[in-house]
């Protein structure tokens, strides 16, 4: 019941609720939102493929997704602290994990589109444009949340989101190649 006072009271005055979010730093709500967005992931992949995922590939794949999202949600919260708090002098980590699982929710819209393009199949040409206007969308949750949290401008906030956005981007490719030579360098031996 918690969960939906949170969400009433984060339609009805999205600022203040945003700002409680930031100081308590619910990460049981993140966890929730992080895990919304994994298995909408799975749940759209799974019902685009058209072929039967086992009860453990399922959950494999739910549990992959999870911690990508986990990963990439601790990544961009750190360095965004980092940047939000040189422009403003105030801010919270934990808190902004926590907005980041919570715009996580957006993602629940991939499997609205995966159920319409089972009944419509000729819309499924348009998945790509349709995940990467999700993800806008999730940028924008993210911006809306920044913005009323940190109270900079919409502009300013957005500079903040992009240079926050860059060194998690460079940290994960980084440990990606590094991954990648390692397991090479093992097999080359």
């Amino acid at each position: 019941m918690h969960f939906f006072n949170t969400l009433f009271n984060f339609a009805v005055k999205p600022g203040e609720e945003i700002n409680k979010i930031m100081q308590e730093r619910r990460l049981t709500l993140a966890l929730l939102g992080y895990f919304s967005g994994a298995l909408s992931l799975m749940m759209m992949i799974a019902l685009e493929s058209g072929k039967k995922f086992s009860s453990f590939g399922f959950t494999a794949g739910t549990v992959g997704f999870l911690f990508f999202n986990v990963c990439i949600g601790f990544f961009f919260s750190s360095s965004a602290h980092l940047f939000l708090e040189l422009a403003t002098g105030k801010g919270r980590a934990a808190g902004l994990f926590v907005l980041i699982g919570l715009s996580e929710f957006t993602k629940t819209l991939l499997v609205a589109f995966a159920l319409v393009c089972a009944a419509i199949p000729s819309l499924a040409p348009f998945r790509i444009i349709i995940v990467l206007i999700v993800l806008l969308f999730q940028t924008l949750v993210v911006l809306f949340m920044m913005h009323k949290a940190y109270g900079l401008s919409k502009i300013s906030t957005f500079f903040a989101l992009v240079a926050s956005f860059i060194p998690s981007v460079i940290s994960l490719f980084a440990f990606g190649i590094l991954m990648f030579s390692f397991i090479f360098w093992m097999l080359s031996k």
